[in-house]
């Protein structure tokens, strides 16, 4: 997706929340037996699932046109912290990370504004937490990185390295033994396209800014999402 057209739908956001789009009822979807209230203005919402195994709700919409999604998620179901403070979800629509705005930040749940283009039917709100259980509690004692693997990433997120090459040199840790990751279905992709929150997460790891757990979290979205093979 071209990031002028990115830019451009962000922009739009905008206008729409300054002078209102068409009101829509507030509707609601059990999740895991919580309620994951929503309005959307230029589709449906077709389903709603949580993948516990990358923290992430996953909503299903047929679009109609360009639109938003307003997205009231409890925090018990899925929230994002750095230590104990509020850090920001990464979004994902059909495969491209975009922006979206925090309406309400609430103690039990917090609100996302997303916007979507006509034609998108996937979004992917990743966290930190998911039904009481953090990433390092599910990923946590099975990283082993070496620490040589951190320049590789720093180099990669700077562009020194190429996306191939990057990922082949993942791919060959991996099948070698030398990387170990929890155990991950690879998927069927429809892009070679890596996200840049992916990128992002190399170099914060790199600097130390994030831990193992994180960084095999991206890894583990490139193998069931068909962009990395093992």
């Amino acid at each position: 997706m071209p990031s002028f057209a990115s830019s451009a739908l962000f922009t739009g956001l905008f206008f729409l929340i300054l002078f209102g789009f068409a009101p829509v009822e507030a509707e609601s979807i059990m999740v895991e037996n919580y309620q994951v209230g929503y309005e959307i203005d230029g589709g449906t919402v077709v389903y709603m699932d949580m993948d516990t195994d990358f923290l992430e709700l996953i909503v299903g919409i047929d679009s109609s046109d360009d639109g938003l999604l307003e997205l009231t998620i409890p925090r018990d179901l899925l929230d994002s912290k750095f230590d104990i403070d509020d850090d920001i979800f990464f979004v994902i629509i059909d495969g491209f990370e975009t922006e979206y705005i925090e309406l309400e930040n609430e103690e039990q749940s917090r609100t996302l504004l997303i916007p979507f283009f006509w034609g998108d039917s996937q979004i992917e709100i990743i966290g930190t937490d998911a039904l009481g259980i953090g990433l390092e509690e599910i990923v946590g004692p099975l990283v082993e990185i070496p620490s040589w693997v951190k320049n590789n990433a720093g180099w990669w997120s700077q562009g020194l390295i190429s996306n191939p090459d990057f990922v082949s040199g993942i791919q060959y840790l991996i099948t070698e033994g030398i990387m170990i990751i929890p155990e991950t279905q690879t998927g069927q992709g429809t892009t070679q396209e890596i996200p840049s929150w992916i990128k992002n997460n190399a170099g914060w790891w790199a600097d130390g800014l994030i831990d193992d757990s994180d960084f095999v979290s991206g890894i583990q979205y490139l193998i069931t999402n068909g962009i990395m093979k093992v």
